[in-house]
């Protein structure tokens, strides 16, 4: 049984697992003295679990995670990935931790997420400096505690090998977890508002948007408020593909009178949302789900 101690007082931050970066952070405090024992793999082959022991001020906290297992890799002998323009490319839409590097090579950020390219989307939105390649690890585990265990295992690693946490974990920065304020695209409207009778049938002006607009999302609500579910759920998918879309809410009767029913008959398509792309017809939250699973949506948004 092998024991890592740790030699000196130490606070790391660990943003909540969400499918963004702009998640609460939730502070991790490392401090002496603090022991994690790892059971060999001989003992997990036969327990099928790692049993791991955090020893401190608080006493013995054992967990038994069926994600993190010996199978996990350590930071250092995982290969970095390229942070690119097409992040959904590079790195999957799946729970997991990360470790983000500068263009020195230098370690700036291990973060946790529901969604690993959609984090890594916003951080290279927003540091573009700081985020030159990143590693990954997938763990394919529903519970919260299993991705922060993850972390805490790689945070353990690089910080007896270094000495101190990433400077994006240090105690008081939030740069990496912060949301940055961003004005929002407005919605397209079909008319200047109330009362405005149309001089041309609202199927014309649909089709006239579809097919002159790249990417176009027919939503009940606004890009910021939407207002059910599956249409929240379409533009949490535009948005982690980093597609550049233009929205038109179906519940504007002041602005778009009609729209509601005209693009069920338009597309012959029975609900709402309902998403278009370079003049077609896509489909649905469920129809880009399955695309998500599937790999497909990486091509859907290709010039």
């Amino acid at each position: 049984m092998a024991t890592a101690m740790a030699t000196s007082s130490i606070v790391a931050t660990a943003p909540c697992p969400s499918s963004s970066s702009s998640a609460p952070a939730c502070s991790l405090r490392s401090a002496l003295p603090l022991a994690v024992r790892f059971s060999s793999c001989a003992s997990l082959r036969s327990g099928g679990s790692l049993r791991i022991q955090f020893v401190g001020s608080r006493g013995v906290a054992e967990r038994r995670r069926g994600a993190v297992t010996c199978s996990l890799k350590k930071l250092a002998e995982v290969e970095s990935v390229e942070l690119t323009e097409d992040v959904a490319s590079s790195f999957p839409a799946a729970p997991g931790i990360y470790a983000v590097y500068d263009k020195v090579g230098d370690l700036q950020y291990i973060g946790l997420s529901r969604r690993i390219s959609a984090s890594l989307q916003t951080h290279s939105r927003d540091l573009p400096e700081l985020c030159a390649s990143a590693k990954f690890a997938v763990i394919d585990a529903p519970e919260r505690s299993a991705l922060t265990d993850a972390w805490k295992a790689w945070m353990e690693e690089h910080i007896n090998s270094g000495g101190n946490p990433p400077s994006g974990n240090a105690k008081g920065n939030t740069q990496w977890t912060a949301r940055k304020a961003r004005s929002a695209k407005p919605e397209i409207k079909l008319t200047p508002g109330a009362h405005v009778k149309l001089n041309v049938p609202i199927e014309t002006l649909i089709d006239k948007v579809v097919k002159e607009l790249k990417v176009v999302a027919f939503i009940k609500g606004t890009r910021t408020a939407p207002q059910c579910g599956f249409s929240h759920r379409v533009l949490t998918i535009l948005n982690e593909q980093g597609a550049d879309y233009e929205v038109l809410n179906v519940l504007d009767e002041d602005h778009n009178p009609g729209l509601r029913e005209a693009i069920k008959k338009y597309s012959q398509w029975p609900t709402i949302p309902q998403l278009y792309v370079k003049g077609e017809f896509v489909g649905g939250a469920d129809v880009l789900d399955e695309m998500v699973l599937s790999g497909e949506i990486k091509d859907l948004f290709k010039n």
